[in-house]
């Protein structure tokens, strides 16, 4: 079964290109475009990882994962910040206790998110590569 990921992304246009391009690699991807659909889509999906926005309408992404660290009855999985979001590097110490394992900048390209997404969970399962 390939590994699920949970892309978390209220440009529709960057959710559409991040779910054709991990496609593409081999990986099951869900996209949530409305953040407050997050918790339940973790909920349902059970992803081995989240790519998450930063900057979303209601709730940032800290504020998200905030939320979701406090549920006991959902288990901790690795989360990426995928954002353009100026300062999200200097609350790395914060996101990194919420489940944070990379925070990447938008305009450094597709290739930096998945080649964290393979160190992070690896290949994806049931893909001859």
């Amino acid at each position: 079964m390939p590994k699920r990921i949970l892309i978390v992304d209220d440009d529709t246009s960057i959710a559409t290109l991040l779910t054709e391009a991990l496609g593409m690699e081999g990986y099951e991807t869900v996209t949530v475009t409305q953040d407050l659909r997050f918790f339940d889509a973790v909920k349902e999906h059970q992803p081995d990882l989240v790519v998450l926005d930063m900057m979303m309408p209601y709730l940032d992404g800290k504020d998200e994962l905030t939320l979701l660290h406090l549920d006991p009855e959902i288990p901790g999985m690795p989360v990426i910040i995928y954002t353009a979001f100026p300062n999200a590097q200097q609350q790395q110490a914060e996101l990194r206790q919420l489940g944070v394992v990379e925070i990447i900048d938008k305009a450094t390209g597709l290739e930096k998110l998945t080649a964290a997404i393979k160190r992070t969970i690896g290949e994806p399962q049931g893909v001859a590569r």
